[in-house]
């Protein structure tokens, strides 16, 4: 059998009976195409139709170099006959990608043939095959970087070096296994799972795409994670042409504004804790004591277990012979298994959003907050709601009216926050090029939606906790964050930015790539499709600087952006 596998895909090597198929990844806040992902299939009427069959044949058979090389042809060349400007996925084994005269010779040589762009492709990682030559892999990557190539590690959590590989790589996308995805809306452990990656994909200043997204309850827990981009049946199926079906996004909710200011450590109080066994006749005695505790915090070996309620006792207690039958019980028989558990990093807006989704019975007077999973207080629904109001009273005091964005005086108030502080940061200037000649030809109404657009793009761009995103006015925007942009973040940016103004031109405009306008200087020219500006200053000692030397910096590198044919500029401060 394996000898007639073989022969057969030998034959089908010869023959170059290969297909390539593309599956959308698509970018939920603009909902927009990112890329698609080639896939390669055998004929239809042979054994070596289904990619799994395909390359676990060509493995036995030794032939994967093989294999891969003309899947990557077959790729390129159908690639080619779309002229898209979306990214293309590519998956390439570690073997492959080691081998250096592939990757100067015939990579390069299939770029040039087929007019490919380097800085347009995604090689994938798959991380079901061990990369033993951990130096060898990371000299590639670093080649292909340098080439323009960005890198995607795939079927993150099922292989065989997990998160190891992800640090070891330092790639620009990660691809979450479909398997965590699949049913999640059902699953505690993979929520909290994927839950962790998100957060640690911001900090690492790295993009996640959600895989295997088949169905609206899914794709509604990946976005209220956060997570930008998806994959999956839900927007378009493995099909001979590029397409794909946004309609699952049309009606998706939008994400609350993020709070940038306090977290749930500054509403936490200690309240100390009592033991899984301790008597309720003995809590009780405590929730009398103590009349501003209305729920004590059951914790064994420092982990919290959930929440005994005043109400809860008082309900036992008030049926007949209720004391009698409970009082020498272990609270543990009564304390509530739905207490919110939340860390104590967790912005005020992620707070309530989860009471609001988790709870469908009750109000919560408390959740409980820990520090890596451990107890250190407890805090109120009360409080909670009271800051928020009062920093919503504050934010629509100083908004911008048009996009609702913090305006000039928080963004001043945050910077001297900043620049007071130990915690080294980014303050990242952001305009539009060429806004005026856009506002005119376009109209102000239209004018509006673009600032818009780029004013939503940046809130989804930067949604960590410490992240801020203020609005200067007219088309300058400033942001402050603790991530360390890079070049390529930029750039996706940037793209991200052009993908979703592609519905405010007319047909003629979006094909032929410009369009004429008036000038500052009153003259009739050609200007380029709207793009962005990107000024970047990285603060390493921030106590060194003053708020007026931070805004000259900026905006004397917004202006070499301006200049710079990538439309960005990063600077390092030092002391």
């Amino acid at each position: 059998m394996n000898d007639a596998m073989c022969s057969e895909l030998s034959n089908l090597l010869k023959n170059e009976q290969i297909t390539s198929l593309f599956q959308p990844i698509v970018q939920i806040k603009t909902q927009q195409v990112f890329g698609y992902e080639s896939l390669s299939r055998g004929p239809s009427d042979s054994p070596l139709h289904a990619a799994p069959i395909l390359f676990d044949t060509a493995e036995r058979c030794q032939l994967t170099e093989k294999l891969e090389e003309l899947c990557l042809r077959v790729a390129a060349k159908h690639w080619q006959m779309h002229s898209l400007d979306s990214y293309l996925f590519v998956n390439m084994s570690p073997a492959m990608l080691m081998s250096s005269s592939f990757r100067s010779a015939r990579l390069m040589n299939l770029i040039k043939k087929y007019q490919l762009n380097p800085k347009k492709i995604v090689i994938e990682i798959s991380e079901r095959f061990p990369a033993l030559q951990l130096l060898e892999l990371k000299s590639a990557i670093a080649w292909l970087k340098k080439q323009g190539f960005l890198i995607a590690i795939d079927d993150l959590g099922t292989g065989y070096s997990g998160l190891k590989l992800w640090s070891d790589l330092q790639p620009d996308l990660v691809k979450i296994d479909r398997h965590f995805i699949r049913d999640i809306q059902d699953d505690l452990i993979k929520l909290e799972f994927v839950r962790s990656l998100v957060s640690l994909s911001k900090r690492l200043g790295c993009h996640l795409i959600a895989e295997g997204v088949e169905n609206q309850a899914e794709l509604n827990v990946v976005m209220e994670l956060g997570i930008e981009l998806i994959q999956g049946f839900i927007v378009g199926r493995p099909k001979p042409y590029p397409t794909a079906n946004m309609e699952c996004l049309s009606n998706r909710k939008q994400p609350l504004p993020r709070s940038n200011g306090k977290l749930a450590k500054d509403l936490c109080v200690l309240v100390e804790p009592v033991s899984p066994d301790t008597l309720l006749k003995d809590a009780w005695s405590r929730l009398q004591r103590d009349s501003h505790i209305f729920s004590l915090p059951v914790v064994q070996d420092g982990r919290p277990l959930g929440l005994l309620h005043k109400w809860r006792v008082l309900e036992l207690y008030g049926s007949q012979y209720g004391r009698a039958l409970f009082e020498n019980r272990a609270v543990s028989n009564f304390i509530t298994g739905d207490s919110l558990v939340v860390e104590e990093d967790s912005t005020l807006d992620e707070i309530s959003q989860r009471l609001i989704e988790e709870d469908f019975h009750y109000i919560k007077q408390h959740f409980i907050v820990v520090n890596d999973g451990l107890y250190i207080g407890l805090g109120t629904t009360r409080q909670l709601l009271k800051y928020i109001t009062e920093e919503r009273i504050s934010q629509a005091r100083y908004a911008n009216p048009l996009t609702g964005l913090p305006g000039n005086q928080p963004i001043n108030q945050e910077l001297n926050k900043r620049l007071n502080g130990l915690t080294p940061f980014m303050f990242i200037y952001v305009d539009i090029n060429d806004f005026k000649p856009l506002n005119d030809t376009l109209g102000y109404q239209k004018g509006d939606v673009v600032i818009n657009r780029l004013a939503d793009m940046l809130c989804h761009n930067f949604t960590q906790p410490n992240d801020f995103v203020g609005h200067i006015g007219g088309d300058d925007f400033v942001v402050m964050t603790e991530r360390n942009l890079t070049e390529t973040d930029c750039q996706l940016i940037q793209d991200e930015y052009r993908q979703s103004l592609a519905s405010i031109y007319s047909p003629s405009v979006l094909q032929q790539g410009y369009y004429f306008a008036k000038g500052r200087d009153g003259i009739n020219k050609k200007f380029q499709l709207s793009s962005i500006s990107i000024a970047a200053l990285w603060i390493d000692s921030p106590n060194q600087f003053n708020d007026k030397q931070i805004i000259e910096l900026a905006t004397t590198a917004k202006k070499e952006s301006k200049l710079n044919a990538s439309h960005c500029e990063i600077l390092e401060l030092n002391e």
